[in-house]
């Protein structure tokens, strides 16, 4: 079906050069009477030649909605206001093409068209655009097992402007370091490069700093998780100085110098007493210790931990158990959860916080680095506090 409507396209085009465009608006027929004036709006527009008239009924024609669904039609119209240089036509039409894809993977032809409308609308400056194109580029090539889309895919995301920064503004930008941490991930699994697993890393955890709480960011959180935990060297952040490792192996067991950033049994959120999102009663580990850079894990928890105004609202308290081994690199790695809240994203929410840390100073046993075992206990208090 799909196909044969694909290859119709230049013919129907014609076809409408030299029928009456309106013979051919009357053959769309609304099914909802409340949007029947929009509709008829909408067919004015594209007998005036307007695209944008053209996108949106050729969006009604193929959803259905608000007319009876018409394939053909709505990828005509979709075609011509594109052919018009009109932007979110473009879009639309190469997002058609990408999800037809997925139900005929094989398909060249549905992945050269999406791909050349999506370009086109780059080319216009759309920056969703560019992240489609990118997605469709790597789920291409890891059908066809081709790591020069899935690079490809990378090198456009990359590009992306302000990418490689926390952003607490622009969702777009959200998504395209979702999208970098996915593929790389898949990039991972495809050729075990740990390289990619690092980039991974990398991209989850700048994506997961942002104050937006981008939607639907939990998936995020489990695939850093998953990233943590594959037993390879996770370091990516830079060697601490010799000055940073004293400055921070200098601060006092209650501010931070104990596992889980507090004095054993004295935390530093008090539920019921105004508490914020906080490390609290860490138990005393045994062996050596690594040490959170910076000395002062406890203020990281507090500032670092989103509370969510839904559940500040309704003064929704809980406490969750973080434990995980800093490796011989620094790494934070094998993140879980061993104590639960009753509350499941609290417990999401406490992942993430010990996730986005930045790489540790790593304990040392007879002068060597070795692994070391923390916990932290972060606790959500009273409104009002954490992020």
């Amino acid at each position: 079906m799909v196909m044969s409507v694909l290859l119709a396209i230049p013919m129907f085009a014609q076809k409408a050069n030299t029928d009456s465009i309106q013979a051919q608006m009357n053959k769309i027929e609304v099914t909802n009477q409340g949007m029947k004036q929009a509709i008829e709006n909408y067919k004015k527009g594209v007998i005036k030649g307007d695209p944008e008239s053209m996108n949106l009924l050729g969006m009604e024609c193929l959803s259905g909605q608000y007319v009876k669904s018409d394939v053909e039609m709505g990828l005509l119209l979709l075609n011509d206001a594109a052919t018009r240089n009109y932007t979110e036509a473009q879009y639309n039409l190469a997002n058609y093409f990408y999800l037809a894809w997925y139900s005929k993977p094989e398909s060249d032809v549905l992945f050269s068209q999406g791909t050349k409308w999506f370009k086109k609308a780059v080319r216009n400056g759309d920056n969703r655009s560019i992240v489609m194109l990118a997605r469709f580029y790597s789920d291409y090539g890891k059908y066809k097992k081709e790591p020069s889309y899935i690079n490809g895919g990378i090198q456009m995301l990359e590009n992306y402007p302000k990418v490689s920064d926390v952003n607490n503004k622009d969702e777009q930008v959200l998504n395209a370091q979702a999208w970098l941490g996915n593929i790389y991930l898949a990039k991972w699994r495809f050729d075990n490069d740990t390289t990619a697993l690092l980039n991974a890393k990398k991209w989850y955890r700048i994506l997961l700093k942002s104050d937006l709480h981008f939607p639907n960011y939990v998936p995020y959180i489990d695939s850093l998780q998953t990233v943590l935990s594959m037993g390879v060297p996770m370091r990516i952040d830079p060697q601490p100085t010799e000055q940073e490792i004293e400055k921070s192996k200098q601060q006092p067991a209650g501010r931070g110098g104990f596992p889980g950033g507090g004095m054993p049994g004295m935390g530093g959120g008090m539920p019921g007493m105004g508490g914020a999102p906080g490390a609290q009663g860490p138990q005393a580990q045994i062996g050596p210790q690594a040490t959170f850079l910076g000395g002062n894990m406890q203020q990281f928890i507090r500032s670092n931990t989103y509370y969510p105004e839904n559940l500040q609202a309704q003064k929704m308290t809980g406490r969750a158990t973080v434990s995980f081994t800093v490796d011989t690199d620094g790494a934070v790695i094998n993140p879980v959860i061993t104590n639960q809240a009753d509350i499941h994203i609290m417990n999401k929410e406490a992942l993430r916080t010990v996730m986005i840390m930045p790489d540790w100073i790593p304990a040392e046993q007879d002068g060597k680095p070795v692994k070391a075992q923390h916990t932290a206990n972060i606790a959500f208090g009273n409104p009002g506090f954490g992020r």
